[in-house]
């Protein structure tokens, strides 16, 4: 029958397994708790790694509950803020809409223009929000602004004592 741990028996094996976490010699926690250098190096490879690593294991565990009720959470309240936002925008086209019945009703061009002009900004609005218009990306290209080339110049002329550097620069810039 295999022996038992002697350190895990041990009364203060709380304490051993912290300070052979914190890195203290085996000599110096052997002198302390009466244990050989021996059954510390032992305990330390076959108990208390596998111990940590559960231990560490349960932590993370618990850190990805936690992760997962704050995520839902936050995918809660963006879903009441979505409604809230949609309920605005209802809000919002009713009362564009009596604006453009009674102005359409008075004659009154202007007001009426404004409110369809209002309905045009909402219906936009609306699309953006739900993903059905694409927003434009703007694209710099640098190598037509003038700035550009004098840059372009002043590091190849920094470059002409190292004549590799610069033959390769010169040829990245070219496309090479």
């Amino acid at each position: 029958m295999p022996r038992r741990c002697t350190v895990c028996l041990h009364v203060n094996r709380t304490e051993v397994d912290k300070e052979l976490t914190c890195g203290q010699t085996f000599r110096s926690i052997a002198g302390r708790f009466g244990l050989s250098q021996s059954s510390l190096k032992r305990h330390k490879a076959n108990h208390l790694l596998a111990r940590l690593a559960r231990a560490h294991q349960v932590e993370n565990d618990e850190a990805l509950k936690k992760v997962s009720r704050f995520q839902q959470e936050l995918e809660a309240e963006d879903s009441r803020q979505a409604i809230d936002i949609i309920q605005q925008l209802r809000v919002v086209n009713a009362a564009t809409l009596e604006v453009v019945k009674k102005a359409r009703a008075d004659g009154k061009d202007s007001t009426l223009l404004r409110a369809v002009d209002r309905i045009h900004k909402q219906i936009e609005l609306q699309a953006r929000l739900l993903g059905e218009i694409q927003e434009a990306q703007t694209t710099v290209n640098v190598a037509v602004l003038p700035e550009w080339h004098g840059i372009r110049q002043v590091v190849i002329e920094a470059l002409h004592p190292y004549p590799e550097a610069r033959l390769a620069v010169v040829r990245a810039l070219k496309g090479d």
